[in-house]
């Protein structure tokens, strides 16, 4: 694995992630009872955008630099905005939080995260960002072997992030078998899925493979967001992204409805374009 995200940290795909993964994290405080979060594939949790790796590959500043100064921003996006601001604590814009730092600071004493990282440097940096503390599980293994390991949760709710990094050719495809797995275990809770969107017909077919493996559990439904700053092509840039949400929180959908329009033209031009089903 030679996948290190300090180059795309803050892009646009990490931006629609974010924003979606804050609303569930919200929902899920609504109730009382503790919930638990599994991070398959969870990278470094802090970004330096000023760092060497960042600034060969600054996709920082087409995503999360675009939004800072928005005044009127979408909740959905409001809510990520200030997340970003609380860690720049002089102003500015250099920390990009990753996916375990959002969901360690949400946590409630008896929630509980569990962050896998397989990268031995990207472990290491995990260790270093991560709180030391007995609701934060940091694991130095495969994600995908994660998901039969330590689901079900004892917490018996929360949600699951499979963000992996698509160096394999098959991994769209592994992911939608996996996820399959994944729901025999823990089919009642909110799984979030990004996928890089290039192909819509591989995509798309990923999705129906999800789909009917979902009759045989508890999952009722999804919701997929897609949002692109140009035209996605197969061989290009990646220059769109993917959420696939099964059993999105009440209200995700709405909010997305509303955030999606202003972001694609506030993030892209003319070509920027967004779909929600």
């Amino acid at each position: 694995m030679n996948y290190r995200h300090a180059f795309h940290a803050g892009n646009h795909a990490d931006v629609l992630k974010h924003a979606v993964l804050l609303f569930c994290l919200e929902a899920l405080l609504r109730k009382p009872t503790p919930f638990a979060v599994l991070d398959t594939h969870a990278g470094r949790g802090l970004y330096d955008l000023q760092g060497d790796e960042a600034m060969r590959s600054p996709e920082w500043q087409a995503g999360i630099g675009k939004l800072m100064d928005w005044t009127d921003a979408p909740p959905l996006i409001a809510r990520l905005v200030e997340t970003v601001r609380g860690l720049n604590h002089e102003g500015g814009l250099r920390l990009y939080p990753g996916s375990p730092t959002l969901i360690a600071e949400a946590l409630r004493p008896d929630d509980l995260l569990m962050a896998c990282e397989l990268h031995p440097e990207e472990y290491v940096a995990l260790r270093r960002t991560l709180p030391r503390a007995a609701n934060v599980q940091l694991h130095a293994r495969d994600g995908w072997e994660a998901l039969s390991a330590l689901l079900p949760p004892k917490q018996k709710r929360g949600l699951v992030l499979i963000d992996p990094p698509y160096e394999e050719p098959d991994e769209l495809v592994r992911s939608a078998r996996e996820i399959g797995q994944a729901l025999k275990r823990f089919g009642h809770g909110t799984i979030l899925w990004w996928r890089p969107l290039k192909n819509a017909s591989i995509l798309d077919s990923a999705d129906s493979e999800v789909n009917a493996q979902m009759l045989a559990t508890g999952a009722r439904e999804t919701l997929r967001a897609d949002l692109w700053l140009t035209p996605p092509t197969p061989d290009g840039k990646l220059t769109g992204s993917s959420m696939f949400v099964i059993n999105p929180p009440y209200g995700l959908d709405t909010a997305l409805r509303a955030v999606l329009p202003a972001l694609a033209a506030r993030l892209g031009a003319g070509a920027s374009g967004w779909r929600l089903s």
